[in-house]
């Protein structure tokens, strides 16, 4: 009983609305239904924008995820090489030699110290001395 009042209070109500506006009686199905059709639009306009946005989100991601696996496969790549280096013979033969002082059965080994330079009248001994180099290396090996 209470909702058939309010519905008949409605109608008057949508009745009176467009005679006040347009002195007209307007078909109310047909404005009802365009109002519908306008939200629709509305709505689902709404739905594809947030879609192509979500799209492009993701693309962005799939970009930086593809740039990040590209880094990813050349350090991969540059770390292999290494590790071929570093476990190559040639390697292990530098390593021995200059941090553990070893040599294979055949070899010298030969140490070269750095010797302070003293100046002597604005000249350093070792250009007041001027050996040939030739020299030092026969002195240094026989």
């Amino acid at each position: 009983m209470f909702f058939k009042k309010i519905q008949y209070k409605v109608q008057k109500l949508l009745k009176f609305i467009p005679r006040l506006f347009y002195g007209v009686e307007v078909n109310l199905g047909y404005w009802l239904f365009l109002l519908i059709c306008f939200v629709s639009i509305v709505l689902l306009s709404i739905n594809i924008f947030r879609i192509i946005r979500k799209g492009y989100q993701r693309y962005e991601i799939i970009q930086s995820e593809k740039s990040r696996l590209e880094e990813l496969i050349s350090k991969n790549i540059q770390l292999q090489e290494d590790l071929k280096y570093y476990s190559s013979n040639e390697f292990v033969d530098i390593k021995a030699r200059e941090e553990l002082n070893l040599a294979f059965p055949n070899q010298k080994l030969v140490y070269i110290e750095k010797e302070e330079q003293i100046e002597i009248f604005g000249k350093t001994e070792q250009e007041s001395k001027m050996v040939p180099s030739w020299r030092l290396w026969y002195d240094l090996i026989f």
